[in-house]
């Protein structure tokens, strides 16, 4: 036989105020991580950014040249990690392009570096704000 909560035994609810209480609590909770979690996560992508999209690649005996697009927020500066690959998905070439802040949103760049292998495709790795 299990016993009696002190709630059962002597009658006690949650009155119609305390439940209003508890429920704003709650939703002030939620709220204030809602608020939270936006601040953080940045989903909607606000503020200055740098992304970059590949346009393609053209292989030249021991150098790679990658063509790619990017954008950087105006007025930022930024710069891109490009990376060229063997079969094996090995890096044999990398080499970090530096932008300096312009007016127009997205520009096309062409990266041309040397390898230390055969090469079978070139990229951008990532892009940031400096």
């Amino acid at each position: 036989m299990s016993l009696p909560t002190i709630d059962q035994r002597y009658g006690r609810k949650l009155s119609p105020r305390g439940r209003r209480r508890a429920l704003a609590i709650l939703i002030s909770a939620l709220c204030v991580l809602t608020v939270a979690w936006f601040i953080w996560a940045n989903p909607i992508d606000a503020g200055p950014q740098a992304v970059a999209q590949d346009t393609g690649f053209v292989l030249e005996g021991d150098q790679v040249t990658v063509m790619f697009d990017v954008s950087i927020t105006p007025g930022s500066t930024g710069a891109c990690a490009v990376q060229a690959l063997d079969k094996s998905f090995a890096v044999v070439g990398w080499k970090v392009v530096t932008f300096s802040p312009v007016s127009e949103l997205t520009r096309s760049e062409e990266v041309t570096m040397r390898v230390t292998s055969p090469a079978v495709t070139g990229l951008v790795s990532s892009c940031w704000l400096t």
